[in-house]
């Protein structure tokens, strides 16, 4: 348990700043001060480096534990392995100038650390991938982060700092361990989803047919999703995003992929709506965790001892109420269950396959690439949800992509006026459900409930 309680505190140290600094902690019950230097059991400094000051930025960008309990650390132009009282042991430059396509080095621009995953496929070996050179990823050993041992043809993740990527390392078609990756659409016929082979020879391909899909318009200046946030529930890999609505207001949604599908012609997606006590809405989702409820929660929402909430945070957007993606420091916390938003999936499917109108209907995302929803009165299969066609031995298109139209509503359990949040993680002590929650100030906020 000390172990545990170690690592979290570590871990969040990591995320949260540069280093370890003091917090502000809050409960719903009460109103607390506290100093995270008081639990402080280790920490690690973004060292300089003489005569290249422009070379690092005070800026960690992910973090991954390995089995043996190395931490590796993504930062600006710089990978880290460290060990378990964050001693540093290995460092190296992601700057790689000598390259002959260096159409973007980092002394022109700093590259942003993108993917940092240990590849639980193959011993030894971590995938990090960077913005520059166009989100080209390589294959590292864990032993030895200096060696590389494999590099990507094509590009994976997004290429510019305030261009998202999120991913998950989970199975995938026929059972092959598979990177489901999710990107905002920083340059043309950029694949805004893709699941990538993690095979030696082809490194995070991906066929252009049946594991990738594209807009079907101009993505710099009308879609622009902002991802943030990724995880896997029996058989589907979940995204979380804010972006344009029919190229009109900003929402956010959460997205599905079939993992074992033959292809990912089954995507879905649907829109969450967080609402604050007086109406107004949280239009911009910033972080989510996905993860069960404590006793005391589960009971309070009538939920089943094995039901998973969905915890997630929102701001405001600048300006009119949905008019841009640029958040305000109005922040709320919501919490969605699962089956709830699987029942508004489920309705997605049935309503772009039984309303559909020769390809038309509510339900066809008209910026996905040959979207459609097609009429027909059957009754909906569980296997539609990765395989849409008919379960015959004409195997007929039902549908390719589906939207939801009325969003999941949830009402704000916690509202932070003046503050920006960045991220989210829940733990349950005794019967309490914990949310633990990063600002863009640095702050820390421990929320109980109920």
């Amino acid at each position: 348990m000390e172990s545990c309680r170690r690592h979290f505190t570590l871990l969040w140290a990591i995320a949260l700043s540069w280093s370890i600094i003091c917090v502000n902690m809050f409960t719903t019950s009460a109103e607390q001060l506290g100093d995270l230097s008081d639990y402080e059991l280790a920490s690690f400094d973004n060292p300089d480096i003489l005569d290249e000051p422009q070379r690092r930025a005070s800026k960690f960008n992910h973090f991954t534990l390995s089995d043996h309990g190395d931490v590796y650390v993504g930062a600006v132009n710089w990978l880290y392995r460290l060990n378990s009282s964050l001693e540093e042991i290995q460092n190296v430059s992601t700057c790689d100038d000598s390259r002959p396509d260096s159409g973007m080095s980092c002394y022109r621009t700093n590259n942003y650390n993108k993917i940092l995953a240990v590849d639980s496929t193959r011993p030894n070996s971590l995938i990090t991938c960077g913005g520059v050179y166009d989100g080209i990823c390589q294959l590292r050993q864990l032993w030895d982060i200096n060696n590389v041992i494999m590099e990507s043809v094509l590009n994976v993740a997004a290429g510019f700092e305030d261009a998202s990527t999120v991913w998950m390392l989970t199975q995938g078609r026929g059972g092959e361990a598979m990177l489901f990756v999710a990107v905002t659409n920083s340059r043309e016929n950029v694949r805004p989803i893709t699941r990538r082979n993690l095979d030696t020879n082809s490194f995070l391909s991906a066929r252009e047919d049946d594991d990738s899909i594209f807009f079907s318009v101009s993505p710099i200046s009308v879609v622009h999703p902002k991802y943030v946030a990724a995880f896997d529930l029996s058989g589907f890999t979940y995204f979380l995003v804010s972006q344009k609505e029919d190229l009109n207001s900003f929402v956010s949604k959460i997205s599905r992929v079939c993992q074992g599908g033959p292809n990912l012609a089954a995507y879905t997606e649907i829109t969450l709506q967080c609402s604050g006590s007086d109406g107004s809405v949280y239009s911009l989702v910033q972080a989510a965790h996905f993860g069960p409820a404590g006793p005391d929660l589960a009971t309070s929402l009538g939920l089943h001892a094995d039901e998973q909430v969905l915890y997630a945070v929102f701001a405001k957007n600048q300006g009119a109420p949905g008019t841009s993606d640029v958040p305000i420091d109005h922040s709320a916390l919501c919490m969605y269950r699962m089956t709830d938003i699987l029942a508004a999936f489920r309705e997605a499917v049935r309503g772009c396959i039984q309303d559909g109108n020769i390809g038309n209907g509510p339900n066809k995302i008209d910026y996905l690439e040959g979207s459609f929803c097609n009429g027909y009165g059957i009754s909906i299969l569980d296997r539609y949800f990765c395989t849409p066609v008919t379960n015959d031995q004409n195997q007929t298109p039902l549908f390719k992509y589906a939207k939801g139209i009325a969003p999941v509503p949830s009402t704000a359990i916690l509202e932070l006026p003046g503050t920006l949040t960045s991220s989210v993680i829940t733990t349950i002590e005794v019967n309490h459900t914990i949310a633990l929650i990063g600002t863009s100030s640095g702050d820390l906020l421990k929320v109980n409930y109920p």
